[in-house]
């Protein structure tokens, strides 16, 4: 009976497995609109939204926008703080059962910083328990890597970014298939095995011709049912092999999005805050200087 019991819990946590990962597979397969913004557009980052003291807000840029049925993935780049971030908002869909009227906004006061992973980037997310929405920013001022956002995927309460970005994790599927290659290798063993006892047995001619052919059949069933154990698992080999190879080429995609949106962009962007801020600081001075003589008459 407990035998029995292990046996569909095994089977029950393997079909949770396939289900995984035919989810990553539609995530990555998903038709993705795709939009490298020009700087001077100013677009906004939607669903972003800062409580800061007016005089000292700059709006923060979009560069890139990457949106499909899934979620929506947005590189900012933030002028009070100068340096890049990722925003993802996690949408409502058959696999995200969360509501959306609590994905449309992340304001200061409602989110938290996480602590530093081992890239010294920094992290929030909203406060809600449904964790839909996420922003990693970008410290030092290098390329985007797979190293920037790594280290926050395999956070329970950073979902929004191990569901949008799942190309940047493939550890997973890396262990699955080992423990396939190893199971394959075991499984042929095995077959040789009973195959070689078969061949002893009729060989030596110790056992009669009833007992001899009980044996064979037996191993024949077992054989059977070994041969179907490899066939099945070669179907999950070949999804899990199809994930890594999609992984790798849409986590260089993207890699190449979000740093081309932003290096080709980066001097237009630096000289026109940097001209902004000047002409902020001029206005200052010459309300400054207008109001002095007012002040001395008094």
């Amino acid at each position: 009976m407990e035998y029995q019991q292990g046996l569909e819990r095994q089977q029950e946590m393997e079909e949770k497995k396939l289900a995984h990962y035919r989810e990553t597979m539609d995530r990555l397969t998903a038709a993705a609109h795709v939009k490298v913004e020009y700087f001077a557009e100013h677009q906004k980052i939607e669903g972003y939204y800062e409580d800061r003291i007016p005089e000292n807000l700059f709006g923060c840029d979009r560069l890139m926008k990457q949106d499909n049925q899934f979620g929506t993935i947005q590189l900012g780049y933030n002028p009070n703080r100068k340096r890049t971030f990722l925003f993802a908002n996690l949408k409502t869909s058959r696999y995200d059962t969360v509501a959306s009227r609590y994905q449309k906004e992340m304001r200061d006061y409602r989110r938290r910083s996480l602590l530093k992973g081992d890239n010294e980037n920094r992290a929030y997310v909203s406060r809600r328990d449904e964790m839909a929405s996420i922003l990693i920013e970008k410290k030092e001022r290098k390329p985007w890597t797979a190293r920037s956002v790594k280290t926050y995927l395999n956070r329970t309460n950073m979902e929004a970014g191990a569901k949008l970005l799942p190309f940047f994790s493939r550890e997973e599927e890396r262990e699955e298939l080992e423990e396939f290659y190893s199971r394959r290798k075991e499984i042929q063993e095995e077959i040789r095995k009973l195959r070689g006892k078969e061949q002893t047995s009729a060989r030596d001619g110790e056992e009669e011709p009833e007992e001899l052919a009980a044996r064979r059949q037996e191993a024949s069933e077992e054989i059977r049912i070994l041969r179907r154990e490899a066939t099945d698992s070669l179907a999950k080999e070949s999804l899990l092999e199809t994930l890594l190879a999609r992984k790798s080429a849409a986590a260089k995609l993207f890699l190449r999005r979000i740093n081309y949106a932003y290096d080709f962009q980066k001097k237009d962007i630096e000289e026109y805050y940097r001209e902004r801020r000047r002409a902020l600081e001029r206005a200052a001075a010459e309300e400054t200087q207008e109001d002095m003589p007012e002040e001395e008459d008094e």
